[in-house]
């Protein structure tokens, strides 16, 4: 996995945020609303994963969106009739369905509960809308979590706080008839706790960690919604490994049927205060729900801000210092907070992770994760990082041998020439002395005990003269290949077989760099069966990661 480069993205026109939403429409992050530290934001953002650029809508005096384009010199505006804009807030859940946004509750900053409405942004025609619901909501929702279940065509909402006390209730919201229900369930469910994170996998949600009012957690829950299971039934998770500290405010996420954990607030080893992480973790369920943590370099933080408490979200828990407990009962008896993992399980990242956060968010872009803002201490931030967990592999390439430019003119010359070579009945002349210094092929065939070696003229019957002629340029030319007239995939597949058959390791290298950039979706299984024939393992595991990524 490697950290990319944000250094080029332009985050001046997108204030600092916390406990804002982040929610992915096509290419597009949405990320609505957040606390800055004084006031909570009702703008939209949008960030485009492509361009890596933003765009803000704000509320126009006609109570529309107004767009502004801080990337081009001109301001573009737009303003949108009969729409309702959302009061500004934070630990909100912004929630896609059907190409629209569901904003449900959060923290306005005044008045005793969170708030219980429910706003849709649709995306095509950027209109907000209030619908008209029937049935029991949930009520006030504050850093609660909800999650779109296709097959049920409904939202479910697993309530955190109301502003006053922790819930664990369950809701559903039917996004085509607007209708609330509270679904029963079997099974135990997770006490109450509030700033948690769910993320789902295939039919099932998997709720993580959070606050309870009296101590942090790292346990886990998952809810069976699968069609064949009704009711749909609660469990616990048995879990091993490199199990994370126990924390709130983390961001929790699914991607490729392994779950991604990263920052949060909490303590390590027992220690009091509580801290701030910048830790990255896989769970993979597969394997025994087994925890591993990804190591890399830490960060360093940047400047500090101001706060103003008076505002913040009563259920948000990460400027707490309260003592915090291990959820115990969530260890397997082969758990540990300091156990290790073979090498061979190691997994690492190149690169240094975000800084220490949390309240920030994380969205799954394809094999991408895109995080972004959060706070640390009275710290706000609005970067955003980019985690890319399976690129590209890079061909690389060793130092070639070091023969002279001078040989060059010495290519099938019979001047000198001490061995000559027929292919396709075309005689190639060449000097034993240069051929066995690059290639341990020759230097064995030039050997006593070996047949060729008192020859005067050996015939090499499996092989092209185009493709022999092109080792001899490569060899006589010190290891050069852009000389060389190679150019079709073709001919580079049969280069790349020679090379291999004359233990020529930098020409087959370089060949398997020409031809990762040639892969397309047609000759991607030709070039693959070329680097069996070969022995290329660094063209296979391209290859491999081309039709693993091909869209």
């Amino acid at each position: 996995m490697r950290w990319e480069d944000t250094k080029q993205i332009l985050s001046t026109s997108v204030p600092p945020l916390k406990n804002h939403t982040a929610t992915l429409v096509k290419a597009r992050i949405f990320v609505f609303g957040g606390y800055d530290g004084r006031r909570n934001h009702n703008d939209l953002h949008v960030f485009d994963c492509d361009t890596l650029s933003w765009e803000m809508f704000s509320e126009s005096p006609r109570h529309g969106l107004q767009l502004n384009d801080d990337s081009t010199a001109t301001r573009r505006q737009r303003y949108l009739q009969g729409s309702t804009f959302p009061a500004g807030r934070n630990g909100h859940t912004a929630t896609l369905a059907d190409n629209r946004i569901y904003i449900l509750g959060g923290w306005l900053g005044s008045g005793p509960l969170a708030a219980d409405d429910l706003h849709i942004l649709h995306v095509d025609s950027m209109l907000w809308e209030q619908p008209v619901t029937t049935g029991q909501g949930p009520g006030p929702c504050n850093m609660h979590t909800a999650d779109f279940l296709p097959h049920a065509r409904s939202i479910a909402v697993f309530r955190g706080g109301d502003g006053k006390e922790y819930l664990n209730d369950l809701h559903l919201f039917n996004v085509d008839t607007h209708h609330w229900t509270s679904p029963s369930t079997d099974g135990t469910p997770p006490m109450p706790r509030a700033n948690h994170s769910s993320a789902l996998l295939d039919h099932r949600m998997y709720i993580f960690g959070g606050w309870n009012g009296t101590r942090r957690l790292n346990d886990i829950h998952i809810l069976d919604t699968s069609p064949s299971c009704r009711p749909w039934r609660w469990s616990s998770v048995q879990f091993a490994g490199q199990v994370p500290h126990p924390r709130a405010g983390m961001s929790f996420v699914c991607l490729r049927q392994r779950f991604f954990l990263f920052g949060g607030y909490g303590i390590s080893a027992n220690t009091y205060p509580a801290k701030c992480f910048n830790d990255l973790y896989v769970l993979d369920p597969h394997d025994g729900h087994t925890w591993r943590e990804i190591p890399s370099r830490s960060s360093i933080n940047g400047n500090s801000s101001q706060s103003a408490p008076h505002e913040a979200n009563p259920n948000d828990t990460s400027s707490s210092d309260s003592p915090i407990w291990i959820e115990s009962s969530s260890l397997s008896p082969s758990s540990s907070l300091s156990n290790s993992l073979s090498p061979e399980l190691q997994l690492s990242v190149v690169g240094c992770n975000p800084s220490r956060r949390a309240g920030h968010t994380c969205t799954v872009v394809n094999r991408k994760l895109f995080i972004f803002g959060g706070s640390f201490d009275n710290e706000y931030l609005n970067d955003m990082h980019i985690l890319d967990t399976d690129p590209t592999p890079e061909a690389a390439i060793t130092t070639s041998c070091n023969l002279t430019a001078a040989l060059a003119k010495y290519v099938d010359s019979p001047d000198y020439s001490d061995i000559s070579f027929v292919v396709e009945d075309r005689v190639v002349h060449a000097h034993k002395l240069v051929l066995s210094l690059a290639s341990d092929r020759f230097r064995a065939m030039f050997s006593h005990g070996f047949r060729e070696a008192s020859a005067a003229q050996i015939v090499i019957p499996d092989m092209t003269h185009e493709v022999f002629r092109a080792i001899m340029e490569y060899i006589y030319a010190g290891g050069v290949l852009a000389d060389i007239n190679v150019r079709s995939v073709a001919m580079l597949l049969e280069l790349l077989v020679a090379a291999d058959q004359y233990m020529l390791d930098h020409l087959k290298q370089l060949c398997e760099r020409e031809l990762q950039h040639a892969i397309d979706a047609d000759n991607v299984l030709h070039i693959l069966d070329g680097a069996d024939k070969a022995n290329a393992n660094q063209l296979r595991a391209i290859c491999m990661h081309f039709m693993r990524n091909q869209s």
